[in-house]
């Protein structure tokens, strides 16, 4: 088995990309960061060098790796609620906002979101998570 398969178990063979609504794109954040936080902790460089280039799964392989290792960028564990709730938590918003974002091109409020919450030693590290994350295997590269 190869190593990813390994450390992101679990992986249908083809996935879906990121949902296009906003409401269905955190229900899936939500569940992942619930999935997450029961995983064994992964160091966030590992988790990186380990990503498949995959187009058809990367999507939901960058959510996983990307939600196992945000508490240690952040430097505190992000907080989560349960998929379905009308209440959002400041780290969702967050997070939801920098993937709008990246899907518009506004590179700037990328680098915005990223330097208000994340030391720069995991900056690149994290956009990198985030880019895999909006990859859509319909877009041309």
């Amino acid at each position: 088995m190869p190593q990813t398969a390994s450390v992101f178990s679990s992986l249908p063979e083809t996935a879906a990309p990121l949902p296009a609504r906003p409401d269905e794109r955190l229900d899936l954040i939500r569940r992942e960061a619930a999935r997450a936080r029961t995983a064994p902790r992964l160091d966030f460089f590992r988790a990186c060098s380990l990503l498949t280039l995959d187009a058809e799964r990367a999507p939901i392989v960058f959510a996983r790796a990307l939600l196992r290792v945000l508490g240690q960028a952040l430097g505190q564990r992000p907080v989560f609620h349960r998929a379905g709730s009308e209440a959002t938590s400041f780290d969702e918003d967050w997070l939801m906002r920098l993937i709008d974002r990246l899907e518009a091109g506004d590179h700037d409020s990328v680098a915005f979101l990223l330097r208000r919450r994340v030391p720069h030693d995991y900056r690149r590290s994290v956009a990198f998570l985030l880019h895999g994350l909006v990859s859509r295997p319909d877009r041309a590269a």
